[in-house]
């Protein structure tokens, strides 16, 4: 090349050797190619795609309703009614002296089994109620400061351990 070349003449001699090049009209790429020898697949590709996508949103929606619960058939059914706990006000003279286990064993021949919760995780929870208060139990718990132990609650009775000794509380209708 010569050094006393003008802009113009660089220009012309470029475009001179890119000219004796064949050009490919068809874009030069194997993407393209593979779609110019194969025509059907045009359509082909996209709907094999829709229908992945399809079956993918499916699965999706199906799995999203449905939910592993194991319910117990004793237990509540929606729709049915639910007993609230009444308020309860209690006299100023039937209260304990301090230090006076509110749950001995005096006590819980006139405790009541007031409601029963079945958790969706397979539990139950118990709500008993004695003349001094009120106490919210699941199975392990002790019964506020005392020793008595809940050792069961099913859909209808919950079961207190003391020692040896054990105690059955049923559900009242």
């Amino acid at each position: 090349m010569d050094m006393n070349m003008d802009v113009k003449d660089l220009f012309a001699a470029l475009k001179k050797k890119s000219g004796s090049k064949k050009k490919d009209t068809r874009g030069g790429s194997s993407f393209v190619n593979f779609f110019e020898k194969n025509p059907k697949m045009k359509i082909i590709l996209p709907a094999i795609l829709v229908l992945i996508a399809v079956a993918v949103a499916v699965v999706l929606i199906i799995t999203g309703i449905q939910t592993e619960t194991d319910v117990d058939p004793d237990s509540a059914v929606a729709g049915q009614a639910v007993e609230v706990l009444p308020m309860q006000e209690r006299t100023e003279g039937v209260t304990l002296a301090d230090g006076v286990d509110p749950f001995a064993e005096d006590v819980i021949a006139n405790a009541k089994l007031s409601g029963l919760i079945y958790n969706s995780d397979g539990y139950w929870t118990a709500i008993v109620s004695t003349q001094y208060g009120s106490y919210t139990l699941q199975v392990g718990d002790y019964v506020g400061s005392s020793s008595w132990l809940v050792e069961e609650i099913t859909s209808n009775t919950i079961t207190f351990s003391l020692g040896e000794k054990t105690r059955t509380i049923e559900m009242k209708s």
